[in-house]
Order: structure tokens, then C-alpha cells, then sequence
């Protein structure tokens, strides 16, 4: 098991701006072309390639967005706002998250998963939600790049030529091409220093202004779904030529072609070893924390509840509908003994919120070198009649060392009656990705 490795291919330009593009009339898009893989290779004249100025929302009916909004804080009422821009660069798609006004971006984290021929039948679609990462890297001006190459999307070898890759992100031609799941993830911290909070994609928007300003939004969806067209590469053809041209062999064929670039933005690709392998390790349960408020607790120890498995360490919190709808989070520990906080490893940080039908979502976001391998959600009334987290309301194993998770589809707040209080745990198995040997002992579970 290995970290995904990022190329990044971009030498000395930035990103696309985002275009506004018209919205859909039919299946129809305005076309508009400066992809660089056509642009620097006449050979490729005419082979439908991925457009980025065609991006669209599928949950959104398709509305025209390059650069899907990303925000810290409630979806209705965010602290700062930013967006997420998608754009073609070479072999590769790549996703710039830009910076939060009165935040600096500390990681950054895009899930994907291919959902299918947006043209086929929906029967052959794969189904939500993403569970692949890629870990993004920091650029200079504060911008946080994440590169996925064309052949990962595709599962094809590092060997595959242009027009294969090619023919495979454009199934249809000159048409639609592939749909994609997306979750965008990652912490900031304010610029004046504090602690870290999370960002993560807007929810689809479902009515708009006069100015093209989202109204309201439907909270069902964890994820984004993103969609292109392809449009022919309108590069010339190269000229026709009386001298026999060796045929280069595979060793000998590079991208990008070696004759000089007809654009001012030049793409360079490096190359590097390949990292070295990661051993995953268990490192132990995690349990959410909630910071107090005003030096009052907010969180209570599962110990003080007589119910089976509770006489543990560990906590849960008492959120209302309210003060979920609004956001909560908190510090997820690992090894916190005795409830001793001072004696645990900080992995991470949970989120909890609920959409206008109260409906909750809990999302996990680790810190590098930290992954999950499973992850527990008990959301009931008090008093608790069992703490075994197998026993929760939400239960996900064998998650894939990835660094985020959310419960796919939101979980019922508990009415409650008698003046009981809903309860709610959030527990987690927690790896460590290492170069060691030989894996350390995990700490207290």
C-alpha cells in the first residue's frame, strides 16, 4: 500500500481562470479549445479530447461550472468561501483549490470515483459514493494542486499512449465523456493563528438568482458530481512529407513532443522514484472530542453510562438539531487512557451537521500520516444501552486507508422523549502509514 504520487505538470502558469460558459441548450455546448496535449502535437489533429471549458454539474441539471464553490463553515451562512477549479494539463485532470479569504489552506484532499459514459445507459453507472484519494500539494502562492492522470482514471498502464488515453476519456467522440464522483476536503487555519477547522464542497445548488447566486441547496448529497464533452483537436494536421518517417519506438516516444511549443504556456513533466513503500500499521481507536466552550465541558465520558461495553475511555456529545444544522466539530484522539487527553496523539478532526430535514452527516478528516480502517457512528437517546462501537448506529470496515470519510447517507436524529437527550459517539480504527520495518505497538484501544 502507497500514498497516490503526484506529478504535477504545470511549469510556470497557472491554472485556467474559470469561463463562463453558457448553460446547456440540448446536449449542446459552446466549444471553445486550448488543451496543450493538442495543441503541442500535430499528429493528434482531429481525436476527440476532453474539454475543459464543458465542465457541468450533473446534480444541477447540468449547469456550466469549471470551479465548484468549496466552504468552511454552515452551507448556509460560511465564515469564507472559495472554489475548486477543474482543468485539463497534459495527461491529467487536474483540481486547483484556491485560497480562503482569512484562512491559510493546510491540506488538501480530493475523493473520486468514475461514475461512466455520461452518454450510456444509467444502468451501467457506477454507484456514489468516491473512495479514492488523492493527497494534494502546496503551491507558493497558497494554492493546493492535486493531479489525476489520465490512465489511473482509466486503469491502464503508465505506458499508455496519447490516442489510447484519449479514446478512453472520450467513449463518444466528439460528445459526451465521463462522470465523475467528487468529495473536496481539507483544513485551514485563520490567518491570524488558531486551530484547525475543515472545508468541503458546497452542497448542488437547487434555485439561483437573477446574478447566477445560489439560493438554497440540497443538504442529501455528501458529494458533487462533475461531467465534460469532448471536442476534436483542432490543431493542424502535420505536413504531408516525401521522406520516410522512422516509426519511434515506445522507449522512444515522449510527451511532450520535442518540436517546438505553438503556445506561450509550456508544460514540462518530471520524473522521479517511484516513493518507497508504506506499511500500514495499527495505531489504534479514536474517539471524538469536543473542546469546551467558556471553560464548560461539552463532552461526557462513556464511563458515567451503565450500558454494556461503557466502562471504557471515550466520550459522547448531547448536540441538539439546532447546533447541528449550524456545524460542530472537534479533535479526534487516539489513546486517550483514563479519559486523559494529555496523554493522547491528535489524528485528526470530526464533523457534524444536519440538513433542514435533520438528517445527520459525519465526516472524518485525518491528518497525514493517518488513515482510517473503520469507523463507528452511534446517534441514539440517552442513557446508552451499549458502547461497542460494532453496535452503532453507522458502522463502515475495511475502509481503504484513506484519510476522509462521511456516513453516505445521513442519519435520523433520535426523538427522545421524557427529557432524554440524544447522544452522539463517533469512534474510529485508526492506521499509521509508515516506512518502518517493523510496525510500533499500537496505543491504547
Amino acid at each position: 500500500m502507497h500514498l497516490p504520487h503526484t506529478t504535477v505538470l504545470l511549469a510556470g502558469c497557472g491554472l485556467a481562470a474559470a469561463v463562463a460558459v453558457p448553460d446547456v441548450v440540448g446536449s449542446t455546448r459552446v466549444k471553445r479549445w486550448d488543451y496543450d496535449v493538442c495543441l503541442n502535437d500535430c499528429s493528434l489533429a482531429g481525436i476527440p479530447m476532453p474539454d475543459q471549458n464543458t465542465f457541468g454539474l450533473p446534480l444541477e441539471n447540468f449547469y456550466s461550472e469549471q470551479c465548484p464553490p468549496i466552504v468552511v463553515g454552515p452551507y448556509n451562512n460560511p465564515s469564507s468561501a472559495s472554489r475548486a477549479c477543474f482543468t485539463f494539463s497534459g495527461p491529467a485532470l487536474h483540481v486547483d483549490f484556491e485560497p480562503f479569504p482569512g484562512y491559510t489552506i493546510k491540506s488538501a484532499v480530493v475523493t473520486w470515483k468514475v461514475k461512466g459514459n455520461i452518454a450510456a445507459d444509467s444502468s451501467t453507472w457506477s454507484s456514489p459514493p468516491p473512495t479514492t484519494n488523492i493527497l494534494c500539494s502546496p503551491s507558493s502562492d497558497g494554492h493546493y494542486i492535486c493531479d489525476l492522470p489520465f490512465n489511473q482514471v482509466l486503469q491502464k498502464p503508465t505506458t499508455a499512449s496519447i490516442p489510447e488515453l484519449m479514446a478512453g476519456m472520450c467513449p463518444n467522440g466528439d460528445r459526451e465523456g465521463l462522470g465523475f464522483y467528487f468529495q473536496l476536503s481539507g483544513l485551514v487555519e485563520p490567518v491570524g493563528g488558531g486551530a484547525a477547522i475543515p472545508f468541503v464542497q458546497q452542497y448542488p445548488c437547487t434555485s439561483r438568482d437573477g446574478s447566477r447566486q445560489c439560493t438554497s441547496w440540497n443538504t442529501q448529497y455528501p458529494y458533487i458530481e462533475v461531467a465534460y464533452r469532448c471536442t476534436n483537436c483542432q490543431v493542424s494536421a502535420c505536413p504531408t512529407s516525401t521522406t520516410p518517417t522512422p516509426t519511434p519506438t515506445p522507449s522512444e516516444t515522449s510527451y511532450p513532443p520535442t518540436e517546438p511549443s505553438t503556445t506561450s504556456c509550456s508544460t514540462t513533466s518530471t520524473t522521479s522514484s517511484a516513493p518507497p513503500s508504506l506499511k500500514t500499521c495499527g495505531f489504534g481507536t479514536a474517539f471524538g472530542y469536543q473542546n469546551p466552550v467558556a471553560g464548560v465541558q461539552k463532552s461526557t465520558t462513556l464511563n458515567t453510562q451503565s450500558g454494556a461495553g461503557c466502562n471504557r475511555w471515550g466520550w459522547y456529545e448531547t448536540p441538539t438539531v439546532a447546533e447541528l444544522q449550524g456545524g460542530m466539530s472537534g479533535p479526534l484522539y487516539v489513546g486517550a487512557g483514563g479519559n486523559d487527553i494529555t496523554k493522547a496523539m491528535d489524528v485528526g478532526i470530526w464533523v457534524a451537521t444536519a440538513n433542514a430535514q435533520g438528517r445527520v452527516t459525519v465526516t472524518y478528516l485525518l491528518n497525514p500520516p493517518y488513515a482510517l480502517a473503520e469507523v463507528h457512528v452511534n446517534l441514539q437517546c440517552l442513557p446508552l444501552t451499549k458502547c461497542a462501537p460494532g453496535q452503532y448506529t453507522y458502522n463502515a470496515g475495511a475502509i481503504p486507508n484513506l484519510p476522509t470519510w462521511s456516513n453516505p447517507t445521513p442519519l435520523v436524529y433520535p426523538t427522545c422523549t421524557g427529557g432524554s437527550k440524544a447522544a452522539l459517539i463517533i469512534h474510529a480504527a485508526v492506521n499509521i502509514l509508515s516506512v518502518v520495518p517493523t510496525c510500533p505497538p499500537p496505543k491504547a484501544t
